[in-house]
């Protein structure tokens, strides 16, 4: 008996890290609304010294209290549901490095158009393109400054064929369906 209480004391924090993972599995649910849409889309992190843990978005217009939308991310891939039509402005990005234990976070530019806005004029997925991360040279003195240029890969196909498991409700697994077959044809 004491021995088994002994292995329970040591693998109580892999339990509860286990658990806590079951609990942010991403879950594409019932849409909240008739007029929502998915976005998604990759970040390539190979070259950042964190991976990619949290995407975030603002919309500017139409202005609202709650103007902030979170994304899920799996393996670089991040998406949303549920977004109304708007103009929207990704803002921050970031992760953790474990062997650093530091947490990142990544910054696009405030004003002007980024690679990865977005506006939203009807229901359906839209897809902010593939990522990578590119570190800038800098002097040696001056802070770290990065780029995220355009990838050929995931594609679209990839990154859609990768968030099917997660549609749990047939709204948005019809939705990712019929967009795989026409990127097929």
């Amino acid at each position: 008996m004491l021995i088994l209480a002994c292995y329970a004391k040591r693998l109580w924090p892999a339990l509860l890290l286990l658990l806590a993972a079951c609990a942010t599995t991403p879950s594409l649910t019932a849409p909240e609304g008739k007029d929502v849409s998915l976005v998604f889309g990759h970040i390539d992190m190979s070259e950042a010294p964190s991976d990619l843990h949290w995407v975030t978005m603002q919309r500017l217009r139409p202005v609202t209290e709650t103007p902030y939308y979170s994304f899920w991310v799996v393996d670089g891939t991040f998406f949303r549901i549920n977004v109304p039509a708007g103009t929207y402005k990704f803002t921050k990005f970031g992760g953790h490095s474990g062997w650093k234990n530091t947490s990142y976070t990544y910054g696009f530019p405030s004003q002007g158009q980024s690679k990865l806005d977005r506006r939203i004029d009807r229901p359906g997925l839209y897809y902010a393109g593939s990522w990578k991360y590119r570190k800038v040279r800098t002097g040696f003195f001056q802070p770290g400054k990065f780029d995220v240029e355009a990838s050929r890969t995931p594609s679209e196909l990839e990154l859609l064929q990768k968030m099917l498991p997660y549609a749990d409700h047939p709204h948005w697994k019809q939705m990712i369906e019929q967009r795989i077959r026409e990127l097929k044809k």
